[in-house]
């Protein structure tokens, strides 16, 4: 067997020897976590850290990193759903949005649900994401193979900021899937209390930080559930159901 040297077989980062390193500090995706303190390599190799999903689940994608004062930087995540070895092929690039003024562990994150395709290709397939900074002038450009802007209109440039791959594992399309449209989760956000009402029983509630760490949880047997909420922090939050053996992740914010 041929020896595949990262991040074969997809491309690597080009022009990364003049790239300023401002690092992801952490991400959350479909409840796993990953934390990262490299603050050189410009290209983060997590590929050994496999996430599981199932095609037409959504699943939240939560992601901090270090903007080095109050600056401002793009985040994107591009997924080989078709598994070609190329990650922006249309339908597989997804906007963040900006990560604004934190050092990354502040509890400062940009949060977006993903659905994985119907059609997606089963089996492990590649994610990445980058963080490139960004402002009016030299806006970042949305690059799987590059961390760059384009500097005051004169094209694109190697910028500040990282990327980081990690795998998934596509699972067929479940026969038994979460009905969303029989679920009622308020407020939102939620301050003391969240409430949550399923059409079924629900057997379990955990709540996760964004660091990916457990800071509640509840056994049940009811569809309609109260939840003391105050203790928390303000911040974003994946919560984790179960009912009748199925699990639905979203994501929350507390006030």
């Amino acid at each position: 067997m041929p020896i595949v040297n990262f991040p074969e077989p997809y491309c690597d980062i080009a022009d990364a020897a003049d790239v300023s390193v401002e690092e992801i500090t952490a991400v959350t995706f479909a409840g796993t976590s990953i934390t990262n303190t490299d603050i050189a390599t410009v290209l983060i190799d997590e590929t050994t850290t496999v996430v599981n999903v199932a095609a037409g689940e959504t699943y939240a994608l939560v992601v901090e990193g270090n903007t080095a004062g109050p600056f401002d930087t793009n985040i994107v995540a591009f997924i080989d759903w078709n598994q070609n070895d190329t990650l922006d092929d249309a339908g597989e690039i997804y906007e963040l949005g900006p990560l604004s003024d934190t050092d990354g562990t502040d509890g400062v994150s940009v949060t977006l649900d993903i659905t994985v395709p119907t059609d997606a290709v089963l089996g492990t397939t590649r994610i990445r994401i980058t963080k490139t900074y960004t402002d009016e002038d030299s806006p970042a450009d949305v690059n799987a193979c590059g961390i760059t802007f384009d500097a005051f209109g004169q094209g694109s440039y190697a910028s500040y900021g990282q990327a980081l791959d990690f795998t998934l594992s596509i699972a067929p399309l479940s026969v038994d899937t979460f009905q969303l449209n029989a679920l009622s989760v308020y407020p939102v956000p939620a301050h003391d209390v969240l409430h949550i009402n399923y059409k079924s029983s629900i057997s379990s509630v955990k709540i996760y930080n964004v660091l990916g760490q457990e800071v509640l949880a509840k056994n049940s047997h009811s569809n309609n559930l109260q939840l003391d909420v105050s203790e928390l922090a303000s911040g974003a939050y994946i919560i984790k159901l179960v009912s009748e053996g199925i699990e639905h992740t979203m994501r929350i914010l507390k006030n």
